[in-house]
């Protein structure tokens, strides 16, 4: 095994606060992502009154939109070479997309009534400004995330990065879950819904102005890359496939493909769950604050194990244990008396989540460490737009598990038949579950980077000057 402080003397470290600054953007996605996840299904079905039917097929032309929308944005990204000597490769796509995408939130949650424009007014409404919302959130994310590896080379930093990432992302998620259930709680549904889409999009326009030192590049970097770029990349299609025949990326991309289908499908639900299960108010969704504080615990104590087991088998001693945790949800007695078993669950997940989590960026940048050694080439932003193509399937398999339990079990929101109950509970543990276990064996068959070959990809791409 080769000595981890030997390889590492001639890269490039950064402090910790240009870390935690870079890594601010991950706290305002899963913001939003929470704030989506646990409200739009609701906001939609729910209050606006959009047919399921018209919903699913929102969601199945949104994930279309984006087999051409991340994957192409990625490639152009990584083809052009406008910026890359004056202010950087990445940076100025960063910016042309994260200030945008602060703002678009307001319109997905500000739809006229269905008595103003019908319902395939509303299916329209959400279509457009769901894909309008994508391309500005791609056009920043792709850019963002594959920045990280080519910028932060040192493993320790890079792990760094992932546990920080951990804790940013749970306060992300904190304030995606308190903004919008305390405003609405104390506005009321009528009023609340804007106000909430108000004050997230202001919040996540100061975090992105702080996210700034993290992200900009150095007169190095930029010279770096400039070179970089003189070598000619592939066509579009060449690097998909190229992409598409890596086994190191395609097991990553199913091992986390499974991992957000299954958190965005138990997130989406919980408004349902504590609603007619447990039949509490808006305020019980808070209950998700008890996984967020677990997740905060966990995440130095997974940080501490990569480094003796590696983040290939923290990864999936994570998701092992996640995909079992929605099995108790079945029994959870009906009525506030469930309370106390859930909010134990879901503090037991968010321990075990907390090692998933924190293995997003470093799994991610050894995928692309391996890719450039074998090709030449660094393609960050096709790898991580091909990668958000293959995520937004989770929203296209959440919308179709919520239209199998209403045909299946014929549930409602407000449904207060045993029957239909049942097939919300299946909705959170069942089929998890099941999704899980996919990702899970193509993960542990694919995946296989060893903890010396991370160690001596960093050499390599020294030499290489890439």
């Amino acid at each position: 095994m080769v000595n981890e402080d030997l390889t590492q003397t001639e890269v490039k470290r950064y402090p910790k606060k240009i870390i935690t600054s870079f890594q601010l953007g991950n706290l305002v996605g899963l913001m939003m992502s929470q704030m989506y996840s646990q409200q739009l299904t609701y906001f939609y079905l729910g209050f606006v009154g959009l047919d399921i039917a018209m919903y699913v097929l929102a969601m199945i032309l949104y994930m279309v939109f984006n087999m051409f929308n991340d994957p192409i944005l990625g490639h152009l990204c990584d083809k052009s070479t406008r910026f890359t000597e004056t202010m950087g490769k990445r940076f100025p796509f960063i910016i042309l997309g994260s200030i945008p995408w602060c703002f678009i939130v307001i319109f997905l949650y500000m739809p006229p009534s269905v008595d103003e424009i019908g319902q395939f007014g509303i299916f329209l409404w959400l279509l457009i400004f769901l894909c309008v919302n994508d391309t500005v959130y791609s056009l920043y994310d792709i850019n963002r995330v594959a920045l990280f590896p080519d910028k932060f080379r040192n493993s320790k930093d890079r792990k760094w990065g992932g546990m920080i990432t951990t804790i940013l992302e749970t306060i992300g998620i904190l304030l995606g879950v308190l903004i919008p259930v305390l405003t609405i709680e104390f506005f009321g549904q009528d009023v609340g819904w804007r106000i909430q889409a108000i004050i997230i999009a202001l919040v996540s326009f100061v975090f992105m102005l702080l996210m700034i030192p993290g992200v900009r590049e150095s007169q190095e970097m930029r010279q770096r890359r400039s070179r970089v770029d003189k070598i000619l990349t592939e066509p579009f299609f060449i690097g998909l496939k190229s992409a598409l025949r890596d086994k190191h990326f395609v097991g990553y991309m199913a091992l986390f493909v499974a991992y957000t289908s299954t958190m965005g499908l138990v997130m989406a639900s919980i408004p349902f769950f504590v609603q007619d299960i447990l039949q509490l108010s808006k305020i019980g969704e808070t209950i998700v604050l008890f996984y967020v504080a677990a997740v905060i615990i966990s995440a130095p104590i997974w940080y501490k194990i990569s480094f003796k087991i590696g983040v290939k088998k923290v990864a999936l001693i994570g998701i092992c244990l996640l995909a079992c945790m929605g099995l108790p949800l079945l029994f959870v007695p009906t009525g506030p008396e469930g309370l106390l078993l859930v909010i134990i669950i879901f503090s037991l997940s968010g321990f075990v989540d907390g090692a998933i989590i924190s293995m997003t960026m470093p799994l991610f940048s050894s995928v692309v460490d391996n890719a450039t050694i074998e090709s030449g080439k660094r393609q960050e932003g096709l790898y991580n737009g091909i990668w958000m193509f293959f995520s937004r399937i989770s929203i296209a398999i959440r919308a179709i598990v919520f239209w199998i339990v209403q045909i299946t079990f014929g549930y409602q929101s407000g449904s207060t038949d045993p029957y239909a109950l049942m097939g919300l509970r299946f909705q959170m543990s069942v089929f998890p579950m099941i999704i899980s276990a996919f990702g899970i064996f193509f993960f542990w068959k694919l995946y296989q980077i060893t903890p010396e070959q991370l160690e001596i990809n960093v050499e390599k791409l020294k030499e290489l000057k890439l």
